[in-house]
């Protein structure tokens, strides 16, 4: 195990001063290839103690305590898994909690009373079966965690490229305060930005 972990974490430094070239040069397919490559790199037990370090963090936070109703999304392979903050622990049981469903060329997040209520789609994600009485408006939720491919410090995104995300963080109702989560991996000193390319309030790093 811990050669294993050696020799990952020797991959990976060499792996992250890749990314950060790439990102200097503005790039963004070459750029999501090489974050891609570091983040399925990760041993599966580094990833779920990582993700429940960030939840516990979250669990701290003002805006956390504050929120009553929540936007989570469910976590790729190559996402922080955001499931602990349903745990008593977190707080969870005091907190509506919404998640996204990809309809045509947008987003629309329903009420999910549990985990295992999220169906799987054809894009290998979990979603939240349709039905318009646990449809959210966005200017309902209090706090939005958004997931993407590499995040500078200050906020700024780049996700998959299909602009879900942008789209709903452009959307008028919006009021959220919206964090954007990711592992250490994927934080770069700069993206390559566009006009529709929106940032995030805060961003947290596994």
């Amino acid at each position: 195990m811990v050669k294993m972990s050696l020799r990952c974490n020797l991959f990976c430094n060499s792996q992250v001063d890749q990314v950060y070239r790439v990102a200097m040069s503005l790039n963004k397919a070459p750029l999501r290839q090489a974050i891609l490559l570091i983040l399925k790199a990760l041993p599966p037990a580094e990833r779920r103690e990582r993700s429940l370090a960030l939840c516990r963090s979250v669990a701290l936070s003002a805006q956390w305590k504050a929120a009553g109703t929540v936007g989570l999304f469910s976590a790729l392979l190559t996402e922080p898994d955001l499931a602990p903050l349903w745990e008593p622990w977190a707080g969870g049981g005091e907190k509506r909690f919404c998640y996204p469903r990809m309809e045509g060329e947008v987003i629309r997040f329903y009420a999910v009373a549990r985990p295992s209520a999220l169906l799987a789609s054809r894009w290998n994600l979990l979603e939240p079966p349709p039905g318009e009485e646990a449809l959210i408006p966005p200017s309902e939720i209090d706090l939005l965690f958004v997931p993407g491919v590499a995040f500078t410090r200050d906020g700024h995104r780049m996700g998959w490229g299909k602009g879900y995300y942008d789209r709903y963080l452009a959307g008028p109702q919006l009021r959220a305060t919206t964090i954007g989560v990711c592992f250490r991996e994927q934080i770069v000193p700069q993206l390559p930005l566009e006009p529709h390319d929106l940032p995030v309030a805060r961003v947290l790093e596994a």
